[in-house]
């Protein structure tokens, strides 16, 4: 039973990963198989720039929830640096909660879009894929990376270092 739960287990705690790797690889042999059909057999697999894209699309947001996860996300800290570090703290937990709020709206606004699309039936023009399915990936990634970004506030709070291999600025 412990070999097979732990797969599972794996894959739900790095689902971010999971599903950029996943797609990455779509991506790749889905444009390798399109130019080699294209060029060696003369005809064009239907659709795939769609979902090449459609992959890409999810490969990026579901990377930035990954980089929220590790902290591995961009940042320019020029004017944090130059504060105190009581002040640093603060306005890291500013940004913190300013980018959550954000990507709560996107959402939010996200959950809006998927349903409308959901509700009107909506297909893509090459594959007819229902677009509800690639908006649910969006909101889904959008979600993930609210939360990482609360608990990264929590994590921030409880007193953790946030980046635990930076050398101590002086104060």
């Amino acid at each position: 039973m412990k070999q097979i739960t732990r797969p599972i287990l794996f894959a739900f705690v790095h689902i971010e990963e999971v599903i950029v790797v996943l797609c990455m690889i779509g991506i790749a042999v889905l444009t390798f198989l399109a130019v080699l059909t294209r060029y060696v057999f003369s005809f064009s697999i239907i659709g795939a720039d769609e979902m090449a894209t459609f992959m890409f699309l999810w490969a990026a947001l579901f990377g930035a929830a990954a980089g929220f996860k590790y902290n591995q996300h961009g940042s320019v800290p020029l004017l944090a640096n130059l504060l105190p570090r009581g002040a640093r703290r603060v306005a890291d937990l500013l940004v913190l909660l300013v980018m959550a709020g954000f990507f709560l709206f996107l959402t939010w606004y996200t959950w809006l879009f998927l349903a409308q699309s959901y509700r009107v039936g909506q297909t893509s023009p090459a594959t007819g894929i229902p677009v509800w399915i690639v908006n649910a990936g969006i909101f889904v990634a959008l979600g993930l990376c609210s939360l990482r970004c609360l608990i990264a506030v929590v994590r921030d709070l409880s007193g953790r270092l946030r980046y635990p291999n930076m050398p101590r600025l002086p104060e």
